[in-house]
């Protein structure tokens, strides 16, 4: 299908996804989408061209919305693997914990494709979940949350001050020294350390919560970062320089499962447009995990809760019924 209109801009864009993604450990998917949606129009185009074929309009709007969110975990796909060696290098991935989770987000993946939704249902309640997510993580970053957090603060500030010294001496390898390193793992318990301080799990709620997330973000064709950064931090405490690392590494799983089931479903990849999106993602995602050892752990999550917040109102229409044009 010819739908692609100007690679440069869609290679930017792809930059800024991957970047993003890869430093967050979450919005990878939103970013596509909105790119899609928003800034291509890649839906209205393809629906056209669809019908200009011969097919339906219904049929053609549901091969559009398949065929999105297949466009969406593909892109996401692409940043953990160039972006978790590096995590991984630095001891910044619970690979068991992800593991874990990991059990339950494929039996959640595949029932979520099968759940019915139309092209206009999905941008809706896309953004209501969206929206939801940024409330939490912009609660996250108030001191009142931080106050009852210590065990956060304490990594948070370790962490930040031997990436100070590193910066000043080079020896990026010391920073995996007093990484994640696990103590003791097994059905009913994992627990492991990071940076001095001691994180205990149970590896079955790990699971259950997988399966409701990969539900959810399978539905909407969405890695599921965007829940899964909030569910590791607020759930398990853990420090966001861990989350994003552990988060990306679980989205692997789940949009591979998803994008599978889409594929199934009829969806119909735009492989130019994907191509070139990869390509930005992969720039992108270089970036990301080298520049966010220099970002204070609040500010990670403030700007995903900016992200979310913003998009979730435009998805959920109120910028439209305020008659702003974003």
């Amino acid at each position: 299908m010819e739908l692609v209109s100007n690679p440069v801009f869609i290679l930017l864009w792809g930059i800024i996804v991957g970047y993003v993604f890869s430093t967050v450990g979450a919005a990878g998917a939103i970013l596509t989408f909105i790119g899609q949606t928003v800034v291509f129009k890649f839906d209205k185009a393809m629906i056209k061209h669809l019908v200009n074929s011969g097919i339906a309009e219904a049929q053609a709007k549901t091969t559009a919305k398949n065929t999105l969110k297949v466009h969406n975990l593909m892109a996401v796909i692409l940043s953990p693997l160039i972006s978790v060696p590096r995590y991984f290098k630095e001891k910044r991935v619970a690979i068991p914990l992800a593991l874990c989770i990991a059990v339950g987000v494929v039996l959640g993946a595949l029932i979520g494709p099968a759940i019915p939704m139309t092209l206009k249902q999905y941008k809706f309640w896309f953004g209501v979940v969206t929206f939801i997510i940024g409330i939490r993580l912009f609660y996250e970053t108030t001191e009142t949350y931080r106050k009852g957090r210590q065990k956060l603060q304490s990594i948070s500030k370790k962490f930040e001050e031997k990436v100070k010294e590193l910066k000043k001496s080079g020896k990026w390898e010391e920073l995996a020294a007093e990484g994640f390193k696990v103590t003791n793992f097994n059905v009913g318990s994992l627990k492991f350390t990071f940076w001095g301080e001691e994180f205990s799990i149970n590896p079955i709620l790990a699971a259950v919560g997988g399966f409701f997330i990969a539900i959810i973000a399978s539905m909407f064709g969405l890695g599921g970062g965007f829940m899964l950064v909030p569910y590791l931090s607020s759930v398990f405490v853990l420090p966001m320089f861990m989350v994003s690392g552990t988060s990306v590494a679980i989205v692997f799983i789940n949009s591979l499962v998803a994008i599978t089931s889409y594929l199934q479903k009829g969806a119909q990849p735009d492989l130019l447009f994907v191509g070139i999106m990869l390509v930005g993602i992969a720039i992108g995602s270089f970036i990301g995990p080298v520049t966010q050892k220099y970002y204070k752990e609040k500010y990670l999550r403030l700007f995903l809760s900016i992200i979310l917040l913003f998009y979730g109102l435009r998805f959920m229409g109120v910028w439209a019924a305020l008659g702003i044009p974003i």
